[in-house]
């Protein structure tokens, strides 16, 4: 039926997932790389190394979203800077919105690598809602053309946002952009604008969930 008139489902449960959420509301993305020579203490030749996260932030019903960051910009290990500014944004209540699994593996492995998070880091897990899940369960768009990737998803449901003409388009590039920044490879002016490219990706990503929510939580009404 979708298919042939070109329009959204929505399923009939999609309300009672929404029911779930707790305000304030955050809206979370990492970037990572995974090096074949391992950088750090205890890492694996392919573990991700995680160096950038971002989130958004609603802190109650139809308040304008916060948006926090954080980004490595030297050959230093991130992990510990990442993980301890990302507790002190997350804080201590309000689902965490994530688009599938990555970040709560990012999470497990942090928490392996530098113990003394371990805690924190399981309390921020169990806050972790996957959009990913919702929407594989209870929407379906024609143009998603079958796939449930939020590069496939985020144009159909939401048009106005785009990642047409960035700098920074995709994780492979952020990966790639990453390397060119630490590694000292490009001048200056340069670096600048790889490091404001990599903070528009990963922002828009977040952005991305929060509008994309405010689409279901519109259809399940």
């Amino acid at each position: 039926m979708c298919s042939a008139s070109g329009e959204p489902w929505f399923g009939a449960e999609l309300g009672k997932e929404l029911e779930c959420l707790k305000y304030p509301l955050y809206f979370m993305d990492f970037e990572s790389v995974n090096p074949a020579i391992p950088r750090f203490s205890g890492m694996r030749p392919f573990d991700q190394l995680p160096f950038q996260w971002s989130l958004h932030v609603l802190r109650e019903p139809n308040a304008e979203p916060e948006h926090y960051e954080f980004l490595s910009a030297n050959r230093d290990d991130p992990r510990r800077e990442f993980i301890s500014s990302l507790c002190a944004a997350l804080g201590d209540r309000g689902s965490i919105v994530v688009y599938a699994a990555f970040e709560s593996q990012r999470l497990t492995e942090l928490a392996a690598w530098l113990p003394e998070f371990a805690e924190r880091i399981k309390r921020i897990q169990s806050r972790l809602w996957d959009l990913l899940a919702v929407v594989r369960n209870h929407v379906y768009h024609p143009a998603f053309g079958g796939s449930y990737s939020l590069k496939a998803v985020l144009p159909a449901l939401v048009p106005e946002m785009s990642y047409d003409g960035m700098v920074v388009a995709n994780g492979q590039d952020a990966g790639l952009a990453w390397e060119s920044l630490v590694r000292g490879t490009v001048v200056e002016a340069e670096r600048e604008r790889t490091g404001k490219a990599l903070l528009e990706y990963c922002g828009q990503d977040t952005l991305a969930l929060v509008r994309l929510l405010e689409k279901v939580w519109l259809m399940s009404a």
